[in-house]
C-alpha cells in the first residue's frame, strides 16, 4: 500500500511562492501528487505539496560507469605540427 505525504508551508509572500513550491518539491524528490496553494491574508499563502512514492519499477537506477581498460591504447591526438606555431590554435 502507497502512503500519500504532505508537507505544509504557512505565510508564504505572493513573490516566493515558486522557491517554497520547488523547496517542497526537492526536499521529499519523489512524484508529486498535488500542489494546493490557499490564500491566507493580504499577499500570503500557504502552500500544500503531496507526493507518491515512485514504483519500484519506474525508480531511477544507479548505473555503473565503466573506465578504459588499463594498458588500453587510447588514440592522442598529434600535437607536434601545432608546437611551433606560436599561438594557441
Amino acid at each position: 500500500m502507497r502512503k500519500d505525504r504532505s508537507r505544509t508551508e504557512t505565510e508564504i509572500p505572493l513573490h516566493l511562492l515558486p522557491l517554497a513550491i520547488a523547496r517542497r518539491i526537492r526536499e521529499w524528490g519523489d512524484a508529486v501528487y498535488s500542489i494546493s496553494v490557499r490564500r491566507t491574508h493580504w499577499h500570503h499563502y500557504n502552500v500544500t505539496v503531496r507526493t507518491r512514492r515512485i514504483p519500484k519499477e519506474l525508480a531511477p537506477v544507479q548505473v555503473a560507469v565503466l573506465d578504459v581498460l588499463p594498458g588500453a591504447s587510447v588514440p592522442k591526438k598529434h600535437h607536434a605540427a601545432r608546437k611551433g606555431r606560436g599561438c594557441a590554435a
